[in-house]
């Protein structure tokens, strides 16, 4: 029992956490050793167990420089170097090449006075020094070669900033305020079922009109096209790339050009489709990728034909941005052909894991067969992720040229499916035998499993926090805010065995300092707000990190129904905060009011027990008695609803506040129902109207006039 609490603790797994209702949970041995399990830790004899206690023990001791290190700028670079006493010299030598190819280097000698620590390993004593770099280096990605007369060591450096981007470091002193939109939800009369990057474009004028200073979106990350049930943004397969059923096919330039897609999607069957597509109350998924891939192969065809055989600029520019975007979307692109070929023939095959020996290993010559074999269509994809970017391009600098101080309000997901071009491309980087999700909370009585995976934090540690920054960096390329959804997985993760329910877990923790610090460095460096969704159980360092690297809160009305959210509203909704009424994983304001949510609860079975239920419809009755007393409401009213709620918190002090356009619409359905999957039709609910309809809507327009004022 005790080694295995050893090794749990070496391990990264807590044994305990603070439950949402405030009291200490322990997480019992027999659900620690399942986690170790999947962690990939042999628990089969004592002797194993001492082993990996062994190595996890010694491996940091037996790093003579760790493979990254984070330094805030400003302050002295400290190098921690490590030697076996047997061995040790004096005399180093390092060098440093900033991003920027300056070079500084210099001669270290190390004293008696400079050794901090001793430790015994099974290789011998190991020395550990404290030395100070005299050394002022700009932020940013530095390495460092450390040198003895036998040996060469490198380490990444990392300057980082003393926190996040704010507005006001570009003179936005004003308080903002934008919608929160699921763009596959969005309707118009020209999109083909489905919100896409021209809708998004016509959105941005109208909203700039209205003072608007940004438009927020669910996650944009690529998802599988070849599987267009699985529709979750939060579920991707990529989170580096874009998914690209949001290109609009009939605004590329091919389209312009390219008479068989334009005979097409002109002839009367394929606008019947499109009408039935429009039609539709939930996204017909299927029935859209099927007529986007129908065209998209015309078009690439067209590519191909006048662009890349006769090697043109444009041909040029699309090679370039192939080069530039680098393996992962050279993988993502292959992953995505093959799994849809796989899966036509065994639908088992949807998770690479399944995939035959030979297909799983990117890098094997199985794969580069099948790649040489399905080219055009890995093209495709590739011709298809390039039009996404420059659609989404287009739409940032509209909202530069409109004036508007954030633009794009992007998402970015937790975790990657397990069955991800993500994981497939580098499966090293992720605990693959776990699943992410949540503990119990009030919003899932019975906790949630989300199917996603967390990163590995070795390997992370490993690889220089390299997966971490690169995926910030491409979620930051056309955000003026970033969402980090569940930032608490900054720090640790909830983690339960593949298969196992969400009680199964713990948490498993991750250098969170270092991220933050990360967080910062990239945040400056893209002008880009950062907001951490700290909503469900917050332990009080993700607090700490927030404020010291201002990271925004992510504050809710409906989930602030005490009356003391309403006595001191300045703490509840503070200025470093985004504050909203609803998010995309609660109920509209008239569908909470009408107790809709309760009710699809009770009939989904999502209650672990009937006292639960009946808290639950109590305590609702509470805050709607509460609401009605201090926002003045009339029962049944739901417009009037509608507005005090957003004016009550429009007034507050946060600095960013988001509103659902569905609450504005009086729409009652969830767009998502947390801890259900098949059992509700999550991620498919339209708007009830064309969004030109939406902008041009005397009340929506009024009310979004009034939540203006009440931000001045």
């Amino acid at each position: 029992m005790e080694l295995i609490k050893q090794l749990a603790a070496l391990a990264g797994l807590q044994d305990s956490y603070v439950h949402a209702q405030g009291h200490t949970e322990h997480i019992s041995l027999d659900k620690q050793q399942a986690i170790l399990s999947a962690m990939g830790f042999d628990l089969s004899s004592e002797h194993s167990i001492q082993q990996h206690i062994a190595e996890l023990t010694e491996q940091p001791w037996l790093d003579v420089i760790a493979p990254v290190n984070v330094c805030r700028q400003g302050e002295p670079l400290r190098l921690r170097l490590q030697q076996l006493q047997a061995e040790a010299e004096s005399d180093w030598q390092w060098h440093i090449v900033t991003e920027e190819q300056q070079q500084f280097s210099g001669n270290l000698t190390i004293a008696a006075k400079d050794i901090s620590e001793r430790h015994s390993t099974a290789k011998g004593e190991v020395l550990a020094a404290e030395l100070t770099l005299e050394l002022s280096l700009p932020l940013g990605y530095h390495q460092l070669t450390l040198s003895s007369g036998t040996a060469h060591y490198q380490q990444q450096l990392i300057i980082t900033p003393q926190r996040c981007f704010q507005l006001h470091d570009k003179a936005v002193l004003h308080k903002t305020f934008g919608p929160a939109i699921q763009l596959y939800a969005v309707k118009s009369a020209r999109n083909w079922g489905i919100g896409d990057f021209i809708d998004l474009q016509q959105m941005v004028a109208p909203l700039a009109k209205q003072g608007v200073d940004f438009i927020g979106l669910n996650p944009l990350h690529a998802l599988y096209p070849e599987l267009p049930q699985d529709c979750s943004p939060y579920s991707p397969n990529s989170r580096l790339w874009l998914n690209t059923e949001y290109v609009a096919l009939e605004h590329t330039e091919e389209y312009q050009q390219c008479a068989a897609a334009q005979q097409q999607v002109n002839s009367e069957s394929f606008q019947q489709r499109l009408q039935q597509l429009r039609a539709t109350t939930d996204v017909d998924y299927i029935g859209v990728a099927a007529v986007k891939k129908e065209i998209a192969s015309l078009l690439f065809a067209q590519f191909k034909q006048q662009q890349l055989a006769k090697n043109t600029p444009r041909a040029a520019e699309f090679n370039r941005f192939v080069q530039q975007a680098g393996t992962s979307l050279r993988q993502l692109a292959l992953h995505q052909v093959l799994q849809g070929q796989l899966f036509a023939q065994d639908w088992s095959m949807a998770a690479w894991q399944n995939f035959p020996p030979e297909l799983r290993d990117p890098n094997g010559a199985a794969v580069a067969e099948f790649s040489c074999e399905h080219a055009d269509a890995i093209q495709l994809q590739l011709y298809l992720q390039w039009q996404a970017q420059l659609q989404l391009a287009d739409v940032k600098r509209l909202c530069q040229q409109h004036g508007m101080a954030i633009g794009l309000y992007c998402d970015v997901a937790v975790g990657t499916s397990r069955s991800s071009a993500e994981s497939w491309g580098a499966p090293e980087d992720y605990l693959l035998d776990l699943s992410v999700g949540a503990p119990a909370d009030i919003m899932a009585p019975k906790g949630q499993n989300w199917g996603l995976l967390a990163y590995n934090p070795q390997t992370l540690r490993q690889k220089a926090y390299r997966p971490f920054i690169e995926l910030i960096q491409a979620n930051m390329r056309y955000a003026g805010a970033l969402r980090l959804d569940h930032v608490m997985a900054l720090l640790r993760l909830w983690c339960c065995p593949i298969g196992a329910d969400a009680t199964a877990g713990a948490y498993i923790r991750f250098p969170a300092a270092d991220l933050f610090a990360i967080l910062a460095l990239e945040s400056q460096r893209n002008s880009c707000v950062v907001i951490g969704e700290d909503l469900g159980t917050v332990p009080v360092e993700i607090s700490h990190l927030m404020a010291q690297y201002q990271v925004l809160s992510y504050r809710v009305f409906m989930l602030e129904q005490k009356a003391g959210s309403y006595d001191h509203a300045a703490q509840t909704y503070p200025e470093l905060a985004l504050a909203t009424v609803s998010t995309h994983d609660m109920p509209t304001l008239v569908g909470y009011w009408q107790e809709h949510d309760l009710a699809l609860r009770h009939k989904l079975d999502l209650f672990p027990n009937p006292q639960v239920a009946d808290s639950l419809y109590h305590l609702r009755a509470d805050e709607k008695q509460l609401m009605a007393e201090r926002l003045h409401l009339s029962d049944g009213d739901y417009a009037q609803l509608v507005r005090a709620s957003h004016l009550f918190t429009a007034r507050q002090p946060a600095k960013l506040l988001a509103f659902q356009l569905e609450d504005l619409l009086l729409m009652a359905t969830p767009v998502n129902i947390p801890g259900t999957s098949t059992e509700y039709p999550n991620w498919r609910r339209k708007l009830t109207h064309n969004i030109d309809e939406v902008l041009t809507n005397s009340d929506v327009l009024e009310l979004i006039a009034a939540i203006r004022n009440a931000r001045q």
